[in-house]
Order: C-alpha cells, then structure tokens, then sequence
C-alpha cells in the first residue's frame, strides 16, 4: 500500500480511498492537507508551467465532509483540464463535471443515507460550497466530533462577540440574506460572514 494511500484511508470514508488515489494519480494532483481556515473548506489552483494541479482540504473535516469537498476541487480540475479559464467557476460546466465525479462515491457502502439524501439534493442544483447549503452542511456537521462550544454565528445574538476558528475576533451586528454583518474588534472593519461558520462565543 503506498504512503499517499495510507494518508488518504486516514481522512476519507471507508472505500473512498482508492477511488481518490486515481483520481490524483490520473491527473498528477498535488494534495495538500491544511490547518483549518475560516472562509473555506479547500480550494484548487491551476499548475504554473513544470508545476502540478494543487488541491488544498482542510484537515479538520470530518470524513464524509472531506470527501465532498475533495469532490468538489476535483471537478474544478476536470472542468479547467477540459475548458481553461473559459468558463465561470462553478457555471453548468463545473456543475455537470461535479454531478458525474460525484456519482460513483454515491452508495450505501461508502455514504450513510443521510449524507447520501442530502448530497442528492445539493447535486441537483450545486452552489460554489457545500457551506452555503444548509441542509447538506448541517447533514455533514452531524458527523463532527466538535467540542461543544463550537456554534453557528446564525445562533447566536446580535452584538455577541466571537472568535473564528483562526483565532480572529468580531462582533455579530446584522443580517444581510444569508450572511452577517460582523466588525472585527482589532481593525474595526466590516465583513459579511456566513450564517453557517462555526466560531467560538467570547465570554
């Protein structure tokens, strides 16, 4: 079994593994498994001529979390692999590129019903980050093993003060849609935060 196998089996649901050993073998991927970040789950980045595709995933998802989310950078790749720049990032074209990498991961061996329901659901119509469906990422947030101080900024009360999980502290003001108006106590500049965002209440 080779190390960049072990690794994998270590943070995707059982029988995922090889299925994503493939795919980074195929495409000469470059994985890169990173400190948690608070405005993203992972990303993709385009190789430089003599480099590789860079696919980034936060290391502190949960299993099925990671493998969705490593889903979702893949299809980025296909889609860049097939199309360049010539296409909106998460247009029809990633949507349709994510729908068919997605789909042989979609079975009772590898995804619990729940995950299976939701990630259905979100695949009809897939938006720039699981985070910004609710349903799907409160259905991955159940299988966390969290510390239960960890909250939602759309539960807690305006002018609450929080800390993100990169350490950053802001107090909630207002609603806008699905984000939060929020200032961060050191600069006291404004940000729009995901309702969704785990952070930690400062008492």
């Amino acid at each position: 079994m080779s190390e960049l196998l072990i690794i994998l089996k270590k943070y995707l649901p059982e029988g995922s593994a090889d299925y994503a050993h493939d795919i980074l073998w195929k495409y000469g991927i470059q994985l890169r498994i990173k400190k948690p970040r608070a405005t993203k789950l992972g990303d993709y980045r385009p190789p430089k001529p003599g480099e590789a595709h860079r696919i980034s995933i936060n290391k502190d998802l949960n299993k099925f979390a990671f493998l969705v989310t490593f889903l979702h950078e893949t299809a980025h790749l296909i889609n860049f692999e097939k199309r360049g720049f010539k296409v909106q990032p998460h247009g029809l074209e990633w949507k349709e590129e994510f729908k068919v990498v997605t789909q042989p991961m979609l079975h009772e061996t590898i995804l619990p019903n729940d995950v299976q329901h939701a990630l259905n659901r979100y695949l009809k119509n897939p938006k720039a980050s699981s985070c910004t469906d609710p349903f799907l990422f409160k259905t991955l947030r159940n299988y966390d093993d969290r510390p239960d101080h960890m909250v939602l900024v759309e539960s807690i009360p305006f002018q609450t003060v929080f800390q993100t999980k990169d350490g950053r502290i802001f107090r909630k003001l207002d609603k806008l849609r699905s984000r939060f108006r929020c200032v961060e106590e050191k600069t006291g500049k404004i940000y729009l935060v995901p309702g969704l965002m785990e952070v930690e209440v400062v008492l």
